[in-house]
């Protein structure tokens, strides 16, 4: 019984690795619209809540405003970000 559980268990994970949503990206900022509320981070684009998106830059907590083109970023989330670190 629980070989099958973990069988299923994890065949349900794989087969979210294997669908590409993307849950998660790190690299540069490709492309910033519409003051931060879109930021595209290598070639994934997320949306940025100004209150659900936690945004750190440097280590300190940031505004969405904030995020610009050229910088090496990760995100977390899949649509809108949960949150975004910069460097």
């Amino acid at each position: 019984m629980k070989i099958t559980t973990m069988l299923i268990s994890s065949i349900f994970a794989l087969s979210l690795l294997v669908t590409g949503d993307a849950l998660a990206a790190s690299g540069k900022v490709d492309k910033v619209e519409n003051g931060g509320r879109l930021v595209t981070i290598a070639g994934t684009k997320y949306k940025v809540s100004g209150s659900r998106t936690k945004v750190m830059i440097g280590g300190k907590k940031a505004k969405r405003s904030a995020i610009k083109v050229g910088m090496e970023c990760s995100a977390e989330g899949k649509g809108t970000a949960k949150m975004i670190t910069c460097k």
